[in-house]
């Protein structure tokens, strides 16, 4: 059944590049948690993980920032606020803690990854998350000898959607824009992978925010993983 690929986005395709949270691994619980004792360590109330989860996918910059505005009703409260930067400090620090601990695999995620590669495709991470994290969530997930690139959001001077992430992944596997696709959920995805030349395909089920993937310009939307090499999307 997923022997061949099929529809505009993958027939071709060499590399197939994926980011993270919100494609291929679920890490709002653990993120929220984390944010939560943060807060909590800060005298503040949390936000629980429904409100959490719609606060992810900016990074963690934008969650924090976000999470402080809405506990305390405070719309003006940016990054550029010292408590705010004291609060990302200690939200990473709790996070180092918890990032691998209910964070899971979305349905479909080893078996595209291993299809993928028995066809003889490259497959490489291309993620906004710091190394640190990365590094401790690939081998609790079974992901830590799968990639032929891993790119991480602290490896180069640019994250995403500036498209240096994309190439050098693509330069690590030794191919071309036009032989790859870039897999995310956000906005940050979709416009690395319009900057670099690689087809964008978005997954509907990540951390969009207010993007709406199925009128935002991507290449394809899929609603499994598994339709990147199902002959029947």
């Amino acid at each position: 059944m997923f022997s061949h690929f099929s529809e505009v986005g993958t027939k071709g395709m060499e590399a197939f590049l994926f980011d993270f949270d919100g494609t291929l691994v679920d890490s709002a619980p653990d993120l929220t948690r984390a944010l939560d004792s943060a807060l909590a360590r800060a005298g503040l109330p949390g936000v629980g993980l429904e409100l959490g989860t719609k606060m992810v996918g900016q990074g963690a910059g934008k969650l924090v920032e976000h999470a402080l505005c809405h506990v305390t009703q405070d719309i003006t409260i940016t990054m550029e606020d010292p408590f705010c930067r004291l609060l990302l400090s200690v939200f990473l620090e709790e996070y180092e803690i918890v990032c691998a601990e209910t964070s899971k695999l979305y349905p479909g995620a080893i078996e595209v990854i291993t299809t993928l590669k028995d066809q003889g495709k490259q497959v490489g991470l291309v993620t906004n998350k710091p190394r640190r994290f990365v590094d401790l969530m690939l081998p609790a997930l079974n992901l830590h000898n799968v990639f032929d690139s891993i790119v991480a959001g602290d490896d180069l001077l640019t994250k995403k959607p500036d498209p240096d992430m994309v190439y050098k992944a693509l330069a690590d596997m030794g191919t071309t824009p036009a032989s790859a696709c870039l897999v995310g959920d956000s906005k940050a995805d979709l416009g690395a992978a319009k900057a670099a030349g690689v087809t964008s395909i978005l997954v509907s089920f990540g951390y969009a925010g207010d993007l709406n993937v199925l009128d935002c310009g991507a290449d394809r939307v899929i609603t499994h993983l598994m339709e990147l090499v199902s002959d029947d999307a």
